[in-house]
């Protein structure tokens, strides 16, 4: 198996960010929280982005240096957290996380991809 890139990290982050969105698509957070699928879903989206943004780390500390505009501690922070209260998870904060953070976090990535693409 090749080494995994940078981007491919990023590809990973943006897709599971982009699946949870999809899945919330037309529900409320009532709706959310009333549907045990999606609301696991939506949170294994979460806990692999936060996986994805570790790995890039790890594998690229650099990286975060490079993009401090990402909140790297918060991004990992939240899958090790859904890891550990994995028993306990409240659905309204995943709700909340999911429409408050996400949309941000893909405009970040492309952010990422501009600054790439420029050759800065």
């Amino acid at each position: 198996m090749s080494e995994r890139r940078a981007v491919d990290y990023l590809n990973d982050m943006q897709e599971a960010a982009s699946d949870a969105l999809l899945f919330v698509g037309g529900m409320d957070g009532e709706a959310f929280g009333g549907d045990k699928l999606i609301f696991k879903a939506v949170a294994f989206c979460h806990f692999t982005i936060g996986a994805a943004a570790s790995r890039l780390l790890v594998t690229y500390p650099a990286f975060a240096t490079e993009h401090p505009d990402l909140p790297w501690t918060k991004i990992c922070g939240t899958g090790n957290r859904i890891l550990d209260d994995v028993f306990d998870l409240d659905p309204s904060e995943i709700w909340e996380a999911t429409q408050r953070t996400l949309p941000e976090l893909l405009a970040a990535i492309d952010g990422v991809r501009n600054w790439h693409a420029q050759g800065e």
